[in-house]
């Protein structure tokens, strides 16, 4: 290699990393009622549920992307009611939770604003998928273009789900309302994914909202089937 020939890598952030990438780049990224607190995002982080990344050309970040991973599947079947666990019995046949493995669910994902349209946001994701510790796919939120209040805000909603579908996600039949907000629930599997089921992604999606948001889940948290994404 020429000395000083530029390299990009992808390298998993350090809390203290990642803490910096949210002072300068995430709250500037997103609006205040997307952020999470970053000690929600460090505490997840230690427990092992939370994982970032930063895409680099040498020292300078290109982009970053902060997923949400689900537990293992023994500490989550100790949390689940009787009533939870035939649920997805009733709807998938088998217990999801024993056979699904691990999911990752996308929390942030941004391209720094000079490089935003020259396809570094395209090439970052495609190289995550190899990357990702989740044993089966990642899921990601889009705002419906339905529920926009304008049709330049449907119309930038499109082209998120088109940027997501252009590097081989897949419009699921699940759509969330999340406090307030209704999301379409796309989802990006792996190479050697066996192209699941809608029912299996739809129980697979319940499980790690259920996970994240056990609280509030079923009153601010509430997945459902679209009959339009059908």
């Amino acid at each position: 290699m020429e000395k000083g020939t530029a390299v990009k890598q992808i390298k998993e952030l350090k809390p203290d990393e990642l803490k910096q990438i949210y002072k300068t780049h995430v709250k500037e990224d997103f609006p205040r009622s997307e952020r999470r607190p970053y000690s929600s995002m460090e505490k997840m982080t230690n427990a092992g549920k939370y994982i970032s990344f930063g895409y680099y050309d040498d020292d300078s970040l290109l982009a970053y992307a902060c997923y949400i991973v689900s537990a293992s599947e023994s500490t989550r079947s100790l949390r689940l009611t009787s009533d939870e666990r035939d649920h997805n019995r009733v709807l998938c046949g088998y217990d999801m939770r024993a056979e699904n493995g691990m999911y990752a669910l996308l929390d942030y994902f941004a391209v720094v604003p000079e490089l935003r349209g020259r396809g570094t946001g395209s090439e970052f994701l495609q190289k995550l998928e190899g990357i990702l510790p989740a044993k089966n796919g990642a899921f990601i939120e889009a705002e419906s273009p339905d529920s926009a209040k304008s049709e330049e805000e449907a119309a930038l909603r499109r082209r998120r789900i088109h940027f997501y579908l252009s590097n081989d996600a897949v419009l699921t039949n699940t759509k969330c309302l999340l406090f307030g907000v209704d999301y379409n629930i796309l989802y990006i599997g792996r190479a050697d994914d066996t192209n699941p089921a809608q029912e299996q992604l739809h129980c697979a999606i319940e499980d790690l909202y259920q996970e994240i948001y056990r609280p509030v889940y079923g009153r601010l948290c509430k997945p459902y089937v679209s009959e339009e994404n059908q």
